[in-house]
């Protein structure tokens, strides 16, 4: 009967031991915050920028071209029905190239990003996850999609010792 109480005993209490050691550390940082900070990200931005302005402006060349020939057409007097229906088939089909190239002029940029930033985002988590792991943190919060906290340690300055920024 003692080894039974003893056992019971144990059980209950082991897991609340097991809770006492395995209380949840919560962290945050604001991530947007430290990738700005970080050496070389704002080469990145421009190159970025650059990039799209010169997407831009192939794109407003094409809207160019295609507002002038829209004029043009508008234009048009004593012309035949055929040649009516070659030109509204012409627009339409600058139409939709223009239509195409904006889209994939958004993926293009979205992809030139995603190149240009994924080495400072990969560091960054990088950093994070050696911070989290060395400090036993069990979740750590990006302070910036968060509405509220009030709990937590504030990890920026060991994140920032990480990645070597003053």
């Amino acid at each position: 009967m003692k080894k039974i109480t003893w056992i019971v005993a144990l059980l209950l209490l082991l897991p609340a031991a097991m809770f006492a050691q395995n209380k949840a550390k919560f962290g945050h940082v604001n991530y947007g915050d430290m990738i700005k900070l970080m050496p070389g990200v704002d080469t990145a931005e421009k190159v970025l920028q650059t990039y799209q302005a010169e997407l831009q402006a192939i794109g407003e060349g094409m809207y160019k071209e295609f507002q002038e020939k829209t004029d043009a057409y508008q234009r048009m007097q004593n012309v035949s029905a055929a040649v009516m229906k070659i030109k509204e088939d012409e627009l339409r089909s600058m139409y939709e190239r223009l239509q195409q190239y904006s889209q994939s002029m958004q993926i293009d940029l979205q992809n030139k990003q995603l190149e240009l930033l994924k080495p400072f985002q990969d560091k960054l988590l990088g950093a994070i996850k050696e911070v989290a792991k060395a400090e036993n943190f069990t979740y750590i919060f990006d302070t910036s999609t968060l509405t509220y906290y009030e709990t937590g340690e504030d990890i920026a300055s060991k994140v920032k010792l990480k990645l070597g920024i003053k």
